[in-house]
């Protein structure tokens, strides 16, 4: 950025704030104001903790009006930006670079505005009034309202939002979010052939998955054109929810005879505003305290005055990679051609191609290859269940806060685009689990990519709500969720992979140790440090532990994370380097760098697996004196405050502007850790944004009252000038809840 750009973003922020100080009435606890919205009069006031309170009539329009304007009141620039970022327009807004090009590459590619003209037409009378009132109070907080001083130094006047917005916006987190983990496996495994020529040890590792994979396939991924490496996947900005824990116990072991629920999703957390956004709905009959996606008319996590709910990602198999054989701009299928559907987009001034076949295809090539038209040869696709089906499906979770019965709430979200685990209790003392998807059947169990020209490997249909996992009130007490394999007995496989048992068998270990639990002993669990993974590998160890100072200390560690800990810091280092020396015996130094850095989550259970197999070939003394000894060489005395640190950047202005502007944190010393309840991760995207993985919001709730505690980090705003930007990252960093009362 030149001298001159930044004393002007500079002085537009100083004028900016000066402006915005004149009057602060939003941010007043007691403000309050009456509106109209499109003919419902709804009454907004901040409460203690500066979370919007609305209060109307006890309807599904009137609710989503009142969210649709809190969205925009507090996220302004967050809700524009996520619509620009669905649509691929964020280089007509944002300054022209290599992470705003490959935003709306990814984003154009998936054709997600066609996609969702096409759900809007089949929305039903119900389902388009819903929607409706949702952008009602979107548009009129935008018609009534100052631009903020982002889009003034940017020269953005937003528009109106439609309903095919936010359709494209939930299509964007869906696909481009969550169902991309599933996809990263998949392009490793290729990626792993392609430049190995080897599968044995993959058939081991993702057993029974592979066990159909021949040579023939392996002379087909090496053949493949124009392929997109697996570091081109990673992109900032798009909501992911990687990793999250629920669970919740039922009323035998709670202190007051009624059902508990704690609940903490998992994403990059240190991109300020959190995409998540706490509301409060008031009305006779209907009693609402929640968390929603900002842009997305739907909570996700919650408590009425009936039920309280969360999720978990599910890690179910949603999308798969095909292999197409391309011939004359047409593809092939049973052994006739037929022409390929052609789009082009021009980003940043360049013209840029992108092919669909009429099943739904998306065939995938690299940047530079998309600059011109498609040739003869064999290429992925990727194929998403994007039918309207799925967005019809996910406008029903809405209703599950509209709802008394928790089993009716279980029928609502079986069927969906996002790859759930919902967990439900209610003040009747009843608690359940429900899995639901949109799970293609196929074939093959989904990780390995198949001939798409053999039209019997394409997808026959999705797998029947009634053969998604459900639970209620089971005999342990009981139900809790960490990203494992859930799977019901003999239904079709809905996942083929999973998050390490880590922190499942932590939760489930803290669920067991007492008879009796409270909501403080929940918080207790979501401030959990105790690390499975030290107590699994630092045995290994010990009889190659020297008598230096660190290595006394990792000798007497108890395993808990804590950020003056000397034995934490050390062991982080320990396990990186003993995790690619393993690898070493599989790839390249440059190979195990690339995988490391980029596929880390599928590595990290690579590892997992030799480390149970005991393998003692692959486990040999060399492994564990090398990656001890380089270890060393590392370490400089740090405690693990100081490697494991998070610094809060705003999505829009991050790194631009000066500290003083208050626009970005310093650097918060942390002792989240990767495979403990407390998770926290650092990595490194391909355009070296720094992404921490972390709690993104902590719940916990007890049936018998009407309170429910929660930690947002960042704050309820989003506008940089406002004095609850950040007002929870010290909450976040201490551990320390509100007390909402719903």
């Amino acid at each position: 950025m030149s001298f001159r750009r930044l004393v002007f973003l500079s002085f537009g922020v100083l004028v900016g704030y000066l402006l915005c100080k004149i009057d602060w009435q939003f941010q007043q606890v007691g403000w309050t104001t009456t509106l109209n919205i499109t003919g419902s009069s709804i009454t907004f006031s901040r409460n203690k903790d500066m979370i919007l309170v609305a209060e109307g009539k006890a309807t599904a329009e009137d609710f989503l009006k009142a969210l649709g304007w809190s969205h925009t009141h507090d996220r302004y620039v967050q809700i524009c930006l996520y619509r620009l970022l669905s649509q691929g327009k964020l280089s007509e807004t944002f300054p022209v670079n290599e992470k705003s090009f490959q935003l709306d590459f990814r984003s154009k590619q998936l054709d997600l505005i066609e996609n969702s003209k096409e759900c809007y037409s089949r929305l039903s009378r119900e389902e388009l009034q819903q929607a409706a009132a949702y952008i009602d109070g979107i548009n009129f907080y935008l018609e009534s309202s100052p631009r903020p001083i982002e889009f003034i130094l940017l020269n953005y006047f937003p528009d109106p939002f439609t309903i095919i917005d936010i359709l494209t916006i939930q299509k964007f987190i869906a696909f481009a979010g969550l169902n991309d983990i599933n996809l990263q496996v998949e392009k490793l495994i290729l990626e792993i052939i392609r430049e190995t020529g080897q599968s044995g040890f993959l058939k081991e590792l993702f057993y029974p998955h592979l066990n159909n994979i021949t040579q023939e396939h392996i002379e087909i991924y090496e053949s493949l054109k124009d392929f997109r490496a697996l570091a081109d996947h990673e992109t900032a900005h798009i909501p992911k929810i990687t990793n999250s824990n629920n669970w919740v116990v039922a009323g035998k072991l709670s202190k007051t005879g009624f059902p508990l629920m704690g609940s903490d999703p998992h994403m990059d957390i240190i991109k300020l505003p959190n995409i998540f956004y706490e509301s409060h709905y008031v009305a006779d009959g209907l009693r609402v305290f929640g968390l929603s996606p900002v842009g997305v008319p739907v909570m996700l996590f919650g408590k009425t005055q009936n039920i309280s709910f969360s999720i978990t990602f599910g890690m179910l198999d949603m999308a798969d990679y095909y292999i197409e054989n391309i011939k004359d701009k047409s593809y092939e299928r049973n052994g006739d051609f037929f022409p390929l559907k052609e789009r082009t987009a021009v980003i940043q001034d360049q013209v840029v191609f992108f092919y669909e076949t009429s099943d739904g295809h998306i065939i995938e090539r690299n940047l530079e290859a998309s600059g011109e038209p498609i040739s003869t040869g064999k290429y992925l696709s990727i194929k998403y269940p994007m039918s309207p089906e799925g967005d019809l499906a996910n406008s029903k979770i809405f209703n599950i806060v509209m709802e008394k019965s928790i089993f009716r709430c279980m029928e609502l979200v079986r069927h969906n685009t996002l790859g759930t685990n919902f967990l439900f209790a209610d003040v009747k003392g009843n608690i359940a689990y429900q899995q639901g998807g949109m799970v293609p059947l196929r074939l093959s169990t989904g990780l390995l990519p198949l001939p798409a020209w053999k039209t019997e490997n394409l997808w026959n249909g999705y797998v029947a709500d009634e053969d998604y996992h459900s639970l209620i009130n089971p005999e342990e007490g009981f139900i809790a969720t960490a990203n494992d394999l859930i799977q019901a007995e003999g239904k079709p496989i809905v996942s083929t992979f999973s998050a390490l048992p880590n922190r499942i068998n932590r939760i489930t270990e803290l669920l067991k140790s007492k008879e009796k639990f409270d909501t403080e002993d929940f918080k207790n669990f979501q401030s959990d440090t105790y690390s499975k993974l030290a107590e699994q590998s630092v045995p290994l160890f010990l009889q190659y532990l020297g008598d230096s100072e660190i290595e006394n200390e990792l000798r007497t560690w108890d395993f808990f994370a804590t950020t003056d800990s000397n034995a934490a810091a050390f062991f982080d280092i320990l396990h990186s380097n003993f995790c690619q020396r393993i690898l070493l015996q599989f790839f390249c130094k440059e190979r195990v760098e690339k995988y490391w850095k980029y596929a880390n989550y599928p590595m990290r259970k690579m590892v997992h697996h030799i480390l149970e197999s005991r393998n003692t070939t692959i486990l040999s003394e060399d492994v564990f004196r090398d990656s001890l000894r380089q270890s060393l060489e590392q370490y400089k005395g740090e405690t693990y405050g100081d490697v494991m640190q998070a610094s809060f950047k705003n999505i829009a202005l991050g790194g631009l502007l000066p500290a003083w502007t208050g626009v970005d944190s310093i650097a918060h010393p942390t002792n989240h850790c990767v495979d403990c309840v407390k998770v926290g991760q650092h990595k490194t995207g391909v355009l070296h944004e720094q992404i921490f993985i972390s709690q993104a919001w902590r719940m916990v709730t007890d049936m018998s009252s009407d309170v429910i505690e929660t930690i947002l980090p960042g704050g309820p705003s989003g506008n940089i000038l406002s004095n609850f930007y950040m007002r929870e990252i010290d909450l976040w960093l201490s551990d320390t809840y509100k007390s909402n009362q719903i």
